[in-house]
């Protein structure tokens, strides 16, 4: 939209953000099921990590670019600040994410927790969010050093899954070191994170 100057483009980005709310977040958590299955109407009933966190990172990503003028902007705006508050509300004691969000026994998994951090951190600087937001997300990040190895690998990133009906296929999955659906959310946030201290820093 911006390379083309095609304002129609705008609106493609606001009807999938919309769409993806549309279809498969929970109204009663707030959170986003895995997937949605069109023959049976109906969403799968897990909510998994990073599934949530490619959403988040999406949708900050369209309200970075979006118009404010956009006639979605505000509904997407609400969107994300609902999502946020959802995804905040079960952060763990240790500043990181569950596999499976709503399922504390699942183990802390370093990508989704990556994406919401850098979620958190541009929302909070960009004053979509409250400052608090920003604290959360310099939790996390705390935490996500853990997940850093002397040599740089970073680990316990869930290996790609397809959709499930269960909540033991996603605690089953294996852990890939450096995986990049992993290490692209990691460096995005280490760049939110940084902006986010000098937003803080200069007193704005």
């Amino acid at each position: 939209a911006e390379i083309r100057g095609d304002p129609k483009l705008y609106d493609e980005v606001a009807r999938q953000v919309i769409r993806f709310n549309q279809y498969l977040a929970d109204p009663e958590s707030g959170l986003y099921f895995h997937g949605w299955y069109d023959q049976q109407q109906e969403n799968t009933p897990v909510r998994w990590g990073r599934a949530n966190g490619w959403i988040i990172w999406a949708t900050s990503e369209a309200l970075l670019h979006l118009p404010e003028k956009h006639p979605s902007y505000k509904k997407i705006l609400k969107i994300y600040r609902r999502h946020m508050e959802a995804i905040a509300a079960i952060q763990a004691p240790s500043g990181m994410w569950h596999q499976v969000l709503d399922h504390t026994k699942t183990w802390e998994e370093t990508s989704c927790t990556a994406m919401f951090a850098l979620g958190m951190a541009r929302g909070a600087r960009m004053g979509w969010l409250k400052k608090a937001y920003g604290e959360k997300s310099l939790k996390a990040w705390d935490a996500l050093q853990n997940k850093i190895q002397e040599d740089g690998t970073v680990v316990d990133i869930c290996r790609g899954t397809g959709i499930g009906d269960d909540v033991d296929l996603y605690a089953g999955r294996k852990r890939f070191d450096h995986d990049p659906r992993g290490l692209g959310a990691m460096i995005t946030a280490g760049c939110e994170i940084s902006l986010l201290r000098e937003f803080t820093q200069s007193g704005r």
